[in-house]
């Protein structure tokens, strides 16, 4: 893989090329820890200590064993279950930060049964373990590899196909319950 001049710099301590980073990532991260379960308030949180943790430990990042969006996401996934677990609760019911369902121009009618599928979606999430919600957001929000994933995830690929197979038959049943 070509070296990034940006990440080397941003290795050396240029704060120029962080700042770069941050603005490229801010948003993907933030999607991100909402779909695992953040609410907007944490989902800030701890994209803001995703960020300065990146920084804090820029010397031990080596782009030979993995790409620095795997790094990051990896920091922040970290964070966000650590968050989960200190408060003591499950993520929120609410994940906001779906994409919206885009459509032409909808009727009244058609409008109203998007929010309905769009709320089932959601509800049906959060019932979801996080690490099963986290490969999910991985896999079809990020559209990331099986091996990037795992890397991520601290697991093999033969897990992360597991959880998938697991989450995504738990979503069927979930939203199959919705419909009747």
């Amino acid at each position: 893989m070509t070296p990034d001049p940006l990440i080397d710099r941003f290795r050396r301590g240029d704060p120029q090329a962080f700042e770069v980073l941050v603005r490229r990532w801010q948003h993907p991260v933030f999607a991100y820890l909402g779909r695992l379960g953040l609410d907007r308030r944490d989902g800030e949180e701890v994209a803001q200590e995703a960020f300065v943790r990146t920084w804090q430990q820029r010397e031990r990042f080596d782009p030979a064993r993995a790409g620095f969006a795997t790094w990051l996401l990896t920091i922040a996934r970290n964070l966000a279950f650590d968050r989960i677990a200190r408060d003591g609760r499950h993520p929120p019911r609410s994940l906001d930060t779906l994409p919206e369902a885009i459509d032409e121009a909808p009727g009244p009618a058609e409008r109203h049964r998007l929010a309905e599928r769009r709320a089932a979606l959601r509800a049906a999430l959060a019932t979801l373990p996080a690490a099963d919600r986290s490969v999910l957001a991985l896999s079809y929000f990020r559209d990331l590899d099986m091996a990037t994933i795992a890397r991520i995830e601290g697991c093999s690929e033969a897990a992360v196909k597991q959880r998938l197979y697991r989450a995504r038959r738990a979503l069927r049943q979930r939203l199959e319950d919705f419909h009747d």
